[in-house]
């Protein structure tokens, strides 16, 4: 009996560290100082693709855990017909920002469970 909760006791205790790390991205973008996003929120697993696509832009993000507090972002952003693509490396829960040309992107990541707990 206790070598069945001894084990029951180190699965529960090693799920979290099997569980696929998801993130919640928060952007804001800009053009030439002029935000034309800057409420967006959106949650993507490690190594997924993300997409959103509005009248204004089109952006694909993938998120790829690198350490325990940074996460590679690789990003295509497309406005007004022009495309950059800006990979960089984020802290968790610290703003960054890349800007290429007159184009801005800043995001903030945070896993998933803290923006939910």
């Amino acid at each position: 009996m206790r070598i069945i909760l001894l084990t029951l006791l180190l699965c529960l205790i090693s799920f979290p560290l099997l569980a696929d790390d998801v993130y919640t991205i928060k952007l804001e973008i800009s053009v030439s100082d002029s935000v034309i996003e800057d409420s967006m929120a959106i949650s993507v697993k490690s190594g997924k693709e993300a997409k959103v696509i509005t009248q204004d832009y089109e952006l694909s993000l993938v998120a790829t855990t690198q350490e325990v507090d940074q996460v590679s972002i690789s990003t295509s952003l497309t406005i007004d017909g022009e495309t950059i693509n800006p990979s960089f490396l984020v802290n968790l829960g610290q703003e960054s920002t890349v800007s290429i040309g007159e184009t801005a992107l800043k995001v903030v990541v945070q896993r998933y469970a803290e923006e939910n707990t």
